[in-house]
């Protein structure tokens, strides 16, 4: 038997072949590909770079109805580009959440795309942290794409790097899994899937409460059962009853408006009067120089009613004027 592998070994090293002696395992696991023991290193699979194939460099073509993407373990690579597909099927809706996310601020950008290219509409675009598990933070995001696909592409530059990201996606499932606070439900004539809310939850994820903080009750306010809106006591405000007037800290207005427009980086905004002045910026899928006028109030001014040109019912106490591409629209209490 020893006689048959010698020769073997000198016969394979007459015709240039490798030794049986010449294998070789690789000195770290390959985690997305296979070790070539004839030379000792990763060979990686379609889309992973690396000595252990551990960082995305590629394409990779993702078609399952739920699957999960990464950049790979620790911390990605200088100067990477990576690119995703996710083909669902067409007119479904696929849902993607952000695990895990943590870039450079500013400089490391993820894109979502609404279809399979470039040129479909852009979802959002991610760069700085959200780490749940460190960091607590309250709502983990999640990118909605109507059109059944998606594609996901990430660019990282010379400098700083970090963690990455992991992204969860699934096919016709419910937001968030209706954040614990309601009941998943299918349409029974379109066949979309929706969340039917608990008492005092909203939101197509079941995630935004009617009263914060129970309204502060009993001292700060108390919660609307017809509006379900908080109704501060004289002497507090806020959305929660919970800043006194004069006010001794900032706060956040939640206001729903059923019209885009309004959302957009890179522009001026000031406030005079009681009303905010919006002027230029970008809303991702175009840029265009647009003046929007939003105007917050219980009692508008005759400046704004003097250019109304429509109306629809919108809250009983607030009233917000959008004057948006030489058009005008008014929405109002009932």
């Amino acid at each position: 038997m020893l006689q048959t592998l010698l020769l073997f070994s000198a016969f394979g090293l007459l015709l240039g072949l490798p030794a049986i002696t010449d294998a070789k395992e690789c000195d770290k696991p390959c985690m997305n590909g296979q070790c070539n023991t004839a030379t000792g290193n990763c060979v990686c699979s379609p889309g992973w770079v690396g000595d252990q194939c551990q960082h995305c460099g590629g394409r990779f073509r993702l078609t399952g109805p739920s699957g999960f993407l990464t950049d790979g373990p620790g911390n990605y690579k200088y100067k990477t580009k990576c690119t995703w597909l996710i083909e669902g099927t067409p007119d479904s809706i696929l849902r993607l959440r952000l695990d895990h996310f943590a870039t450079e601020c500013s400089w490391d950008h993820l894109y979502v795309y609404d279809g399979d290219s470039i040129y479909t509409p852009l979802l959002a675009a991610f760069s700085g942290l959200i780490v749940p598990e460190r960091y607590g933070n309250e709502t983990v995001p999640e990118v909605v794409s109507q059109s059944g696909y998606a594609l996901l592409h990430f660019f990282s530059d010379a400098a700083y790097n970090l963690t990455g990201f992991n992204i969860s996606y699934r096919v016709n499932t419910w937001p968030n899994s209706c954040s614990g606070r309601g009941e998943c439900r299918v349409g029974n004539s379109t066949g979309a899937v929706y969340c039917d809310c608990d008492a005092n939850w909203k939101g197509e994820a079941c995630d935004i409460p009617y009263c914060l903080s129970d309204c502060g009750w009993p001292d700060g306010g108390h919660c609307s059962q017809d509006t379900k809106t908080c109704r501060c006591q004289p002497g507090w405000q806020g959305p929660d009853c919970s800043v006194s007037v004069p006010a001794n800290s900032s706060f956040w207005q939640r206001e729903e408006y059923p019209e885009p427009g309004l959302a957009r980086a890179s522009h001026k905004a000031v406030v005079d009067q009681g009303v905010m002045w919006v002027i230029g910026g970008y809303v991702f899928n175009s840029s265009d120089y647009q003046m929007v006028k939003a105007c917050i109030t219980s009692a508008p001014s005759a400046g704004c009613l003097s250019t109304a040109l429509s109306t629809q019912s919108w809250d009983d106490t607030d009233t917000l004027w959008h004057y948006m591409r030489g058009r005008s629209t008014c929405t109002e209490g009932k």
